[in-house]
């Protein structure tokens, strides 16, 4: 009855981050155009930070309560999810071709690469310390101006009159209940926008901790390392913004969004948030641990990258990925 009551809190609370999440995404990228940033940062920097916030979030909740092998099995795994299942299902739940425009191969892969290369030597020790931290974050601003640079290169399309757009979003929003008009009078739109922005951030912390809370207690229960469920039900949680809007976008045969949200949200998880919680502790991975996760990121990359090499994933290749993701799973459980 405990092990049902406790699962019962974690997908619950998987819910919620991923719903708080996902709103905080929304009235943060209305604030940021309240604020006229530049459609490059707006998506770039606040649409991956929306997207990888319940990683982010349960990874540094799960630092905050000492266990610091958390992070890894939930950043990692998540990486594994996103290039697995996000590209697989998204491959195999569309009719149309899978193909792609973008050139992969010459602009997101090689970060994606140097990412991956970075983790493995930096956790190959067991440790990941305040440098290699200072390290990955550098890693990732050097990515951000790249990708701006080839931004540049794109025309913009002309900025249209986002106020009394977003002032009717906000509207919808907030529906005309009392509190509604209550904040209509007192608050700007840009202040309501800020203030529903901060509401929802508080229920990415307070869900976040409660996941954190039930994995260590499940893990306990079933005589299980903490990283190995953070690995498996969170990082499937977690990632679940990623894979169903590259589902989305694959039903609309945009497969140039679906892999540019995924491997940008898996530059983001392996460059910020290691090099954020590295930043307050010193983070450790098991031996164990490593040669599990380790072998299965390097492996999926590189039949990613062989994959995409003619700009196009068959529905055979999907199934694959999923295929693999089920041994993923095996290996970490110890069932194969």
């Amino acid at each position: 009855m405990i092990v049902f009551l406790w699962f019962v809190v974690l997908v619950v609370s998987l819910a919620v981050l991923v719903k708080a999440a996902d709103k905080f995404t929304d009235y943060a990228e209305k604030f940021g155009k309240f604020l006229k940033l530049p459609n490059f940062i707006i998506g770039v920097l606040i649409l991956a930070v929306g997207t990888s916030l319940p990683e982010l979030a349960t990874s540094i909740m799960g630092v905050r309560q000492g266990e610091v092998e958390f992070l890894s099995g939930n950043v990692i795994g998540t990486v594994v999810v996103n290039m697995l299942l996000g590209l697989g299902i998204a491959v195999l739940f569309t009719k149309k071709k899978a193909k792609f425009n973008w050139d992969i191969i010459d602009n997101d892969l090689p970060f994606f690469a140097a990412s991956i290369f970075l983790v493995v030597i930096a956790l190959f020790d067991g440790v990941f310390s305040m440098v290699e931290a200072i390290i990955f974050l550098a890693g990732y601003i050097i990515y951000v101006i790249y990708a701006y640079q080839i931004q540049k290169d794109e025309k913009e399309s002309a900025k249209k009159e986002l106020k009394e757009q977003l002032k009717e979003e906000i509207k919808q929003d907030i529906g005309e209940a009392k509190t509604g008009l209550f904040l209509k009078k007192i608050f700007s739109p840009e202040a309501k926008t800020l203030f529903f922005m901060l509401i929802a951030l508080a229920f990415v912390v307070l869900a976040s901790k409660y996941v954190v809370d039930s994995v260590i207690v499940l893990a306990d229960i079933f005589g299980l390392g903490t990283s190995v469920i953070a690995a498996t039900a969170v990082a499937l949680g977690t990632s679940l913004p990623e894979i169903l809007v590259a589902i989305s976008a694959a039903r609309r045969g945009n497969f140039d969004m679906v892999i540019g949200d995924i491997l940008g949200s898996n530059i983001f998880d392996i460059f910020v948030i290691y090099g954020v919680c590295g930043l307050f502790t010193t983070l450790t991975i098991s031996m164990e641990l490593y040669m599990t996760l380790i072998p299965f990121l390097v492996g999926t990359f590189f039949l990613l990258w062989l994959v995409l090499i003619d700009k196009k994933i068959t529905k055979t290749e999907g199934l694959l990925f999923v295929l693999i993701y089920v041994m993923f799973l095996g290996k970490l459980f110890k069932i194969f």
